[in-house]
């Protein structure tokens, strides 16, 4: 009787912690982009944009390579508007109406002690890949390697 209720514990501990496990979902989502320079008193800020084929972790509700949205934003700049060292965030929502509204409070939260300046037209974010991520770190890791060899 034990071993059969011990057993069956088990099982539902077992299934239990494959329910916990995170999946990643591909879903349209709405972003928008800022970024602010400490050296200067200028603040970039994009327009609300679609991207068709993003990927979104259930579990904690967080956009895939957000960082890479992020360092698009930054190269941009720094080659466009020649803003050294920006700082980005990149916000983003499953609704319009939603980040829209949050665009719109970022914006009156810095405006008053930033100038800010659109750019809307001009930077568009590309889609995440996560496999070209992958090799071009991968080749990153191992440059690295070979530069800490020859410095020995």
């Amino acid at each position: 009787m034990r071993k059969s209720l011990f057993f069956v514990l088990f099982f539902l501990a077992c299934l239990a912690c494959q329910n916990a496990e995170a999946k990643i979902k591909q879903k349209p989502v709405y972003m928008f982009g800022f970024a602010t320079s400490f050296v200067d008193s200028v603040a970039y800020i994009t327009d609300v944009q679609y991207i068709d084929s993003s990927f979104i972790d259930t579990k904690t509700k967080f956009l895939v390579g957000r960082n890479m949205y992020s360092l698009q934003l930054q190269e941009f700049l720094a080659k466009n508007e020649g803003c050294e060292h920006p700082v980005t965030a990149v916000f983003f929502g499953t609704k319009k109406e939603k980040i829209e509204k949050k665009m719109l409070s970022v914006r009156r939260r810095y405006e008053m002690d930033f100038k800010l300046k659109n750019v809307s037209c001009s930077f568009r974010a590309e889609k995440y890949d996560e496999e070209e991520t992958v090799q071009s770190s991968e080749a990153s890791g191992a440059k690295s390697k070979s530069n800490r060899k020859s410095k020995k």
